[in-house]
């Protein structure tokens, strides 16, 4: 859901007209002006072990809440030209209500076999493939070296290091083993052998199970 920010004029602004006969002079006045800003927080996502929920799964106990955020900034505009915003002041106006999500820890069965992880992960996912239009027109390789295709994945190596071994439902069985500059935080980018199969992944919500 997109969030609207709210921009108003607060105090009535103040004019520092130019030493200047000319008949352009209203037209290059300085103008300093009050803005009230309302921005907003971003609600942060508890996460509680659950053993009444199969490894691999989890449930919303208590949907977020933004919170809200008035800042007042003072703007100097040369004519309509906005050239200096200054911070004035920050206050939280409405606190945001934290998320709370319910991790399964239970082992369950995984396409081939039973498989219980240590820890799970809820990231988001993209897709992509070895092709050489994804990859700048070189080679297909990952960072690591590796040929870019299925059981390949890229993660931010501060989130994830690389060569964890993971286990992504949905997907399979994979290791991280490639980076990429838009692959920051909680980000994973699913490589497949063709690029229709990694198109096909748009973006979606998965859960990761950290395997080693």
């Amino acid at each position: 859901m997109a969030v609207l920010m709210a921009e108003a004029l607060v105090i009535s602004p103040s004019k520092a007209m130019p030493d200047d006969s000319n008949s352009s002079r209203s037209e290059n006045a300085v103008t300093v002006k009050q803005i009230e800003r309302r921005e907003p927080i971003p609600y942060p996502t508890l996460r509680k072990s659950s053993s009444e929920l199969r490894s691999g799964t989890n449930k919303t106990v208590r949907a977020g809440i933004n919170g809200e955020k008035q800042l007042v900034y003072r703007v100097t505009l040369n004519g309509e030209n906005e050239i200096k915003r200054e911070l004035v002041s920050s206050k939280v106006a409405k606190k945001p209500v934290p998320e709370i999500l319910a991790i399964g820890r239970r082992g369950f069965l995984a396409s081939r076999g039973y498989f219980s992880g240590r820890k799970s992960i809820n990231m988001i996912a993209t897709g992509y493939s070895g092709s050489a239009a994804e990859n700048g027109g070189r080679s297909g390789r990952t960072a690591t070296g590796l040929k870019i295709g299925h059981g390949v994945v890229a993660v931010d190596p501060k989130f994830i290091p690389l060569g964890t071994r993971l286990y992504i439902d949905g997907y399979g069985y994979a290791v991280a083993a490639d980076t990429g500059g838009a692959i920051k935080g909680n980000r994973i980018d699913l490589a497949y052998d063709t690029r229709s199969a990694g198109n096909r992944v748009g973006r979606r919500k998965v859960v990761v199970h950290i395997v080693n």
